[in-house]
């Protein structure tokens, strides 16, 4: 079986995807490498992409965006790459997967996308660390990130739901 994708979904991908990586830079450039450990800037578009486009576009842009951004600015480094990137694709599959199918609230698909993903982010860390080079405690590294990132994901709690209030964004970007 064919999947077809429609125009907008694939331009709205892409914009996400060019949102992913521009977003680090300007917080980089702006609050210095803290800020994207702290502010969290590529989890955004990847956040909004399983939302308003589904698992597939999210998985998509989960992958691809840190991996783009590791291949032109050299962020995220090369090392925390896979682990990234699998906390990123998990981000978006279940984003989409609870919005979409399951037709949950966009605060709570957030929520369990974030609390999937730093599962995930464990996982790797534990399964692909000792291979990449990656010499740490799996629970020590989830609980880092996250006590690290606490100011970003609190924005992102915030933003991301009000991006979407009142289903705007989503019926712009919806396949009618």
């Amino acid at each position: 079986m064919t999947r077809r994708f429609p125009v907008r979904t694939l331009t709205t991908t892409g914009l996400l995807l060019a949102v992913g990586l521009l977003l680090p830079m300007v917080f980089h450039s702006l609050f210095g490498a803290l800020g994207g450990r702290t502010l969290l800037p590529m989890h955004y578009a990847v956040l909004l992409g399983g939302l308003l486009l589904g698992p597939v576009a999210g998985v998509f842009l989960g992958v691809a965006t840190p991996l783009l951004s590791t291949l032109m600015t050299g962020m995220p480094a090369i090392a925390i790459l896979p682990p990234m990137a699998v906390e990123l694709a998990v981000y978006g599959l279940v984003n989409g997967v609870a919005r979409r199918r399951w037709q949950l609230a966009p605060l709570w698909s957030l929520l369990l996308a974030m609390m999937a993903g730093r599962i995930a982010l464990g996982l790797a860390v534990a399964v692909l660390g000792p291979s990449i080079g990656l010499k740490a405690e799996p629970v020590a590294y989830v609980v880092s990130s996250i006590a690290t990132g606490l100011p970003g994901i609190a924005v992102q709690v915030v933003v991301i739901p009000l991006l979407l209030a009142r289903g705007r964004l989503e019926r712009s970007v919806a396949e009618r």
